[in-house]
Order: C-alpha cells, then structure tokens, then sequence
C-alpha cells in the first residue's frame, strides 16, 4: 500500500466511520421486530449476524430471497432502481439479545460488500408486543420527528401523553412555526411529511407517547402518536461505516423514523481535511529531499559524533518521480564525507 492509498484510507474511513455512533432500536419483552436495511446495489448473498460475525455469531446467510433459522430470519427485496432492502426480523426477544450489536449486510459476513451495524435494547415496560423496534435516542441529541400532512391546517399542536392536562400541552398555534423551551413545531410547505416537530437535547425522562398534528390537543382533526425512548450513549464505538455506499436503515414500521440531527459534522470534517492536507504536504516534502536533497533544501554535514541536518529555503524544487524506488542507501555516520551528499531514511 503506497502513501496515497493510506491518505486515502485515513480520509474515507475518517468521514464514514469516526465517532458518528451506532443506531439503536428497542422491541418489546417477548415480542418481535423487524428492521429494514436499505443498500444502493443488489447482491446475491445475503447475512444476518451478531458480535463479530464468525461461527455461531452467523444468525442467516443464504443466496436465496429468504430463510429462517431459529427466531431469526430474513428477508431480500429488489427494487427496479436496483437498489435491495434486507429486511431481519427477530422473535420472542429476550433480554439476553438486549445490549448486543447485529449487522446485516451484501456479501460474505466477514469481508461484504455494504454492511450497517445497529445495537438492539429490550424492554419490559413496552406494554404492547406488537409494537415492533422503535428508533431509540442518545440522551442530548436533537431529534425531529415527522408528524402527517392534512388538507386543514388552520391549527397545528404538540403535546405529550394524553394531552388533556395543560402542562401537557407544549405547543397550540395558528402560524406555521413556534417554540416553547426545548420544543418547537414548523410547518413545511412542499415537504415530505408537512409537519415536523423537535425536541432539542433529549433527557431520559422525554421518554414517553407524544402527538402532533392540526387542530387542537384536546379534538384534534387529525394527529399523529409516536414513542419516544431516550436511552445513555451506546458503550461501543464501532464504526457504521459500509464498504460501499448505503443508505441508513429505517424500522419496518407504518410510521416514519425520527430525523437525528448531525451536531458538530461540519468540525469534524473541516479537521479531517486539514489532517489530510498536512500528511499530504508532509509526503511531498519527503519524496522531494529523497529524489535531490539539494535542490530541495537538505544539506548533510558529516561529524565525528552523528550527521546533522540543515534545512535551508530552496525554491524550484523538481517534479516529484512517478515510479517508487524500493531501494534506500544506508548510511554509517563514520564513513560520511564532509563534501558528499546523501539520502537518508
């Protein structure tokens, strides 16, 4: 691997993996849940596997559309854009599957094509077993979620719970946006889904049913309930990054997933570059001393006790060599010449 392959494995897997987390789902004790990967390329073998993916970590790999094993199964779809859904599913969950990381993926389960990693957490206080994975939050993230659009939009409210107290009630307005503390409401005209509502910096204690929709909390026109499960940052950092290019994966679920705000990508990737940008002046630097130190400014100056280095300002320094020598010479400081010049390491 040369140094422009390193650069650009340290850039890539800085910008896909780094510390963006990992996505994490909560299902009901003792029921199921399925969870839709959404890849931009077709494949043909398809795997389902849990921790490191090797031996019994395997849950399902096969090269047809579908198979079962045990409570785990899974489930291909190809879409005439060519893109493929992998959908698993998990039953009768337990907490022993709560905590533990899974993968699905294209490919072999060891080196695939595209891959995501999620995290799967299960609890005892989701009454409804139907309820299937719900998208889970890092507590101190923002989070927006997708209310329904509606013909009348006179009114539009979010709430928490019932919304029958008035503490409950945190937004009830006629315009198109409004804030109340943490939480705030806006109407879209021309997007997906209209309505979107935001919880900024999630607590664990936000946990809970929320609503939102048009009309007002107590008789709404028309409305939309939705989970909110707050859980402590993951204690894994794997990355979730894929091989090849791949969309997030959403819950098989009726309702849309919440939005996960990116806090702090713009940073991160500003200092990605300039890491980049110095490893790459820092290689030219090197490869220009190898291939004629004097030009480029290294002067050598032999001693009785080590060689010293000089490094003067030069310019017009030579085009860099396109062939990579393999061959280094190595020096012995007491057969150094006052009036020769060498290449070092």
């Amino acid at each position: 691997m040369n140094l422009h392959h390193v650069l650009f494995f340290c850039f890539f897997s800085a910008l896909c993996g780094g510390n963006s987390g990992i996505n994490i789902y909560t299902g009901p004790e003792g029921g199921s849940g399925t969870i839709n990967c959404h890849f931009t390329l077709p494949g043909n073998r398809k795997f389902f596997c849990k921790n490191e993916c090797k031996g019994e970590d395997i849950l399902v790999q096969t090269d047809d559309v579908r198979a079962n094993r045990g409570r785990y199964s899974i489930e291909y779809k190809g879409e005439s854009s060519g893109r493929g859904i992998v959908s698993m599913t998990i039953r009768n969950l337990t907490q022993s599957d709560s905590g533990t990381q899974y993968r699905c993926g294209l490919g072999g389960s060891l080196v695939p094509d595209s891959f995501w990693d999620f995290e799967v957490r299960v609890s005892d206080e989701l009454l409804d077993r139907k309820s299937g994975f719900i998208r889970t939050n890092i507590e101190g993230e923002n989070v927006t979620y997708p209310c329904i659009d509606a013909v009348n939009r006179d009114r539009i409210f979010f709430c928490k719970g019932e919304c029958k107290k008035e503490e409950d009630i945190f937004i009830e307005t006629n315009g198109n946006r409004a804030q109340s503390g943490r939480y705030s409401i806006e109407y879209k005209e021309g997007s997906t889904f209209g309505l979107d509502v935001t919880i900024t910096q999630v607590l664990k204690s936000d946990s809970g049913q929320y609503r939102c929709g048009y009309g007002r909390a107590l008789s709404p026109d028309s409305s939309r309930t939705f989970s909110v499960i707050v859980v402590d940052a993951p204690t894994t950092s794997k990355p979730t990054w894929t091989h090849r290019p791949s969309s997030t994966s959403v819950p098989s679920a009726s309702t849309p997933p919440p939005i996960i705000s990116s806090q702090g990508v713009l940073l991160y990737v500003g200092l990605t570059l300039l890491v980049v940008f110095i490893l790459s002046s820092l290689a030219v630097l090197i490869i220009c001393i190898k291939r004629n130190p004097t030009l480029c400014g290294l002067r050598t100056r032999g001693n009785s006790d080590a060689t010293n280095m000089e490094i003067s300002p030069y310019e017009n320094c030579p085009p860099v060599s396109k062939h990579e020598d393999s061959t280094y010479q190595s020096l012995s400081p007491a057969s150094m010449d006052q009036d020769e010049t060498y290449e070092t390491l």
